[in-house]
């Protein structure tokens, strides 16, 4: 199982007007970046949940920099 990069945008509002996206997550695999993806829709709430488009895609390599 090759790793992944999991990260979400929110729509625009008065605060955020281009939308916002999360900080992304380098994980072990698709199913680690699943699990994380539906524990945080769980811990937000509904409200939060709905409003989310979640990406899950390949990550480029060992060195990626991304927070792991």
């Amino acid at each position: 199982m090759s790793r992944v990069h999991l990260f979400y945008k929110e729509p625009p509002t008065f605060a955020h007007l281009n939308g916002w996206r999360s900080s992304p997550h380098c994980l072990e695999d698709r199913t680690a970046a699943e699990r994380l993806r539906d524990a945080t829709n769980l811990l937000s709430g509904r409200s939060a949940a709905a409003r989310r488009t979640w990406h899950i895609a390949d990550c480029p390599g060992d060195d990626c920099g991304v927070r792991r």
